[in-house]
């Protein structure tokens, strides 16, 4: 790694990045990728957004950084509505099922799709995210409860019994 006294050149830099991502099982901040590099946090979110261009699918986090990983487990998109107060239930029913929640997505009407990723698939990761981030329910006051929640799970039949499970509890959208 780089000490702050090294310059990186800005290709350095990216590839110095891809390789902290690619070795790192945590995600990584910019202000960490930048304290490496002797650069400031600004420089390192435009390597990101450069290096996004060229094609590495690099995941912005609460935590930092992550690069994107290929799963072959299926996936769908449920639209899903709710208060505030029942994101506990929401998220669980999915968890307890076995599945596992990427992001959760909305509409805006001016900036279009909005995403942010979650990556909840354990009780201990439900609870985590309800202490840190569900009490400003920043996203669903955009949106009246309405949103969208990308779900991967090890079948087709167990994405089923989610969705079944949403449905009875008067979670999902559809339509």
């Amino acid at each position: 790694m780089a000490r702050n006294s090294e310059r990186l050149s800005s290709a350095e830099r990216r590839l110095h990045i891809q390789q902290a991502l690619t070795s790192s099982g945590a995600p990584i901040s910019a202000t960490q990728l930048g304290e490496e590099c002797g650069v400031t946090r600004q420089v390192i979110v435009k390597d990101i957004a450069l290096l996004r261009a060229e094609g590495t699918h690099i995941i912005s986090t609460n935590r930092g950084y992550i690069l994107a990983t290929a799963s072959n487990k299926p996936r769908r998109a449920f639209s899903v509505r709710h208060q505030p107060d029942e994101v506990e239930r929401e998220l669980s029913l999915i968890v307890d099922l076995g599945g596992h929640v990427l992001d959760v997505q909305i509409d805006h009407e001016v900036y279009g799709r909005i995403t942010a990723k979650l990556d909840v698939h354990s009780p201990v990761q439900l609870r985590k995210f309800l202490d840190d981030f569900a009490p400003s329910h920043a996203l669903a006051r955009l949106t009246d409860g309405y949103h969208r929640h990308v779900v991967e799970a090890e079948s087709e039949s167990v994405l089923d019994d989610i969705e079944r499970a949403l449905r009875d509890a008067g979670l999902l959208v559809e339509g």
